[in-house]
């Protein structure tokens, strides 16, 4: 059976690729978490951050600084 999405592809590789053995299950889950997660990846990967300088001496325990 030839998956029908890019991202089918991709998991099928994936899984393949790790020896990783998903029920049909399984990868209904995987699609949908990854149709929560596409539009805001897509988004950010699209995003223009030429104008964004990046935070020095970051500290992920505490909010970003202005």
């Amino acid at each position: 059976m030839e998956a029908a999405t890019p991202f089918q592809r991709y998991l099928d590789a994936a899984l393949e690729s790790f020896g990783i053995e998903a029920d049909e299950t399984e990868r209904m889950v995987m699609a949908g978490v990854w149709s929560l997660w596409e539009p805001g990846m897509t988004l950010l990967r699209d995003s223009d951050l030429d104008g964004v300088e990046p935070e020095n001496h970051l500290d992920l325990s505490s909010p970003p600084r202005a």
